[in-house]
């Protein structure tokens, strides 16, 4: 009998006769509450039971709430579908093929989206992308697409990324947009970056601008590092408040 956390679904080879899952949720420290597992790692946990090379039966038994009990039955039995997330990346992804030169009229972004997943999703589950239809479902795909694809020039065109000629619907990328898409950084970084930094930005206005871009927001601060962040503070010459040493920002300040 192995008692263990569900770190061991992924990683080790190890296959069981019976898994027990004691319940499926875990406690989030970032969000400081209980929240699900995800359906992958779940799977993944009564996967281990009756592998066919070492059984020739296997048992699971998930501990579930009760109002969870349908969800999981109907989720664990059958294909879960896959939605597309390039809806909310879409910014980025547009201004790299506008700075490419493949897209260069309006119209041709809306082509570009007809050929990704996104597309084929947003035609079998208009509702998951927050499409209603209220008349002919083609003419809601094609007002949400352009609305979209308006969206995200008039987005670009603020981050000064690219220049769009209304009248006849023509993109062109500008100096920020090629950076932008050369060096793989956010629309919102290079905005950032396109605004604040002059040629009278001191040492410490210069970092704290690259410390603040988008991209280190995912730099996660590990347990007891801002301890380590504190002892850096005393060997650089640009003070930093104690209260703000958990921020990612700061850490990359530090690293920077």
């Amino acid at each position: 009998m192995l008692v263990t956390t569900s770190t061991l679904a992924w990683g080790v080879n190890f296959p069981a006769r019976l898994v027990i899952v004691k319940g499926t949720e875990f406690y989030d420290a970032a969000l400081k509450r209980y929240i699900d597992f995800p359906l992958t790692d779940l799977l993944q946990m009564i996967g281990r039971a009756g592998r066919p090379q070492f059984d020739d039966c296997g048992i699971a038994c998930v501990m579930v709430s009760e109002e969870k009990k349908n969800f999981y039955k109907k989720f664990l039995y059958e294909p879960f579908p896959v939605e597309s997330s390039l809806a909310g990346q879409i910014t980025d992804h547009l201004n790299a093929e506008i700075a490419s030169g493949t897209l260069q009229k309006f119209q041709h972004c809306i082509d570009y989206l007809t050929w990704t997943y996104f597309f084929r999703r947003l035609t079998k589950n208009p509702a998951f992308y927050g499409l209603t239809n209220t008349g002919s479902i083609s003419d809601a795909i094609n007002n949400y697409l352009r609305q979209l694809v308006q969206a995200t020039i008039d987005k670009l065109v603020r981050a000064k990324c690219i220049e769009y000629d209304k009248e006849s619907q023509s993109l062109n990328a500008t100096t920020l947009g090629y950076l932008a898409s050369f060096y793989y950084l956010s629309h919102e970084t290079i905005q950032q970056l396109g605004d604040k930094i002059t040629s009278t930005n001191s040492i410490d206005e210069l970092l704290s601008t690259l410390s603040n871009a988008k991209e280190f927001a995912g730099l996660p601060v590990r347990h007891n590092e801002d301890v380590l962040n504190e002892a850096l503070t005393h060997l650089v010459p640009i003070k930093v408040p104690k209260h703000d040493l958990e921020s990612p920002h700061v850490k990359s300040n530090l690293l920077l």
